[in-house]
């Protein structure tokens, strides 16, 4: 089976929903990756079995998706975000409807948790797979040595400057800082604006360096709001943070709620920030214990372990293009 997966590795959500395919190759396909969709503009993507498509939703792809789909290629659209969150400013009227389009021409649309496959459902998909996020193999490294201090780390994308003033973790911070001199803060990607020597900001943490760059935290947390984006949200961050050893603290919402300490942490209600974090930074014994079992959990979530997902989406869009349906209309 021949599989063209369309994406641009310039977005990193790439790593987790579209370069995850190339691991069919285990499992016998032919998998290849259109970088930046060149050979979808080009029109060279006749003659496979599955065309893979990450996000993309332009004009040119959604003339190339009726041809594809006229030629008998099976079309897997997939996208990870809340298009519909009002805070999602570039979701005109004109895109929704170019979405909703893809949904509807895809055979399978894929999507990381059943808050957003319900969410495509209502706006037309007929057939959606939650996939998680899963580990790459590139997501290693090793962790340094322990030295003085415990380090307090969040990778967090610019989003989450909503959840750092909703749940007040800048002053949460202070006061841990102000609590103990031998903690220090490290964040990648959002800046706390903490004023403080013990305090160190990075810009952008690279992929294949973040497993290096996490593995440097003692504590790693995942503070979220409750919105109706972030219950949309991936788990793949407490992932992330389990699979270097690294005990975490997470909001008890979405893409959270149910995890714990066998999974390597805890979970925090708004309001007792300050209390768990100051609390697991006094406990070194429980640190070990949460970062053993978040190891362990994390090797369980590695991407070549849980191929089921992604093996499951493609056979069921080969079936479905088999089987007479109807083209929606173009809008």
């Amino acid at each position: 089976m021949r599989v063209a997966v369309v994406t641009s590795r310039r977005v990193v959500n790439s790593v987790y929903r579209a370069l995850p395919l190339l691991e069919l190759r285990r499992l016998g396909m032919d998998v290849v990756v259109d970088d930046e969709g060149r050979a979808l503009s080009a029109g060279q993507l006749r003659g496979f079995d599955v065309v893979h498509l990450f996000r993309y939703h332009e004009d040119i792809v959604r003339r190339t998706v009726r041809t594809l789909r006229l030629t008998g290629s099976a079309i897997v659209w997939d996208n990870d975000d809340d298009l519909s969150d009002e805070r999602n400013r570039t979701l005109t009227r004109r895109t929704n409807a170019h979405v909703t389009e893809m949904l509807q021409l895809a055979h399978v649309v894929t999507t990381t948790s059943p808050v957003l496959a319900d969410l495509y459902r209502a706006w037309g998909a007929d057939e959606v797979h939650v996939v998680e996020n899963y580990l790459p193999e590139e997501y290693a490294g090793e962790r340094p040595p322990r030295g003085d201090g415990i380090v307090v780390g969040w990778t967090a994308a610019g989003e989450h400057a909503d959840d750092l003033r909703a749940l007040g973790i800048r002053a949460t911070l202070e006061r841990l800082l102000a609590a103990h001199p031998d903690v220090r803060v490290a964040s990648a990607g959002l800046q706390l604006g903490l004023r403080s020597e013990r305090y160190a900001y990075t810009e952008l943490v690279q992929y294949h360096d973040l497993a290096r760059y996490v593995a440097g935290f003692d504590i790693g947390i995942a503070p979220i709001a409750d919105s109706p984006f972030n219950r949309a949200k991936s788990n793949v961050k407490l992932k992330e943070y389990a699979a270097m050893g690294v005990p975490w603290l997470a909001s008890p919402i979405g893409p959270y709620a149910g995890f714990g300490e066998q999974q390597g942490g805890r979970l925090v209600p708004d309001g007792r920030w300050f209390e768990e974090l100051d609390r697991l930074v006094r406990d070194e014994r429980a640190r070990r214990k949460l970062g053993r079992r978040g190891a362990k959990w994390g090797g369980s979530q590695r991407l070549r372990r849980n191929l089921g997902g992604w093996h499951a989406a493609v056979l069921r869009a080969v079936e479905r293009a088999g089987a007479p349906a109807r083209v929606p209309a173009a809008r």
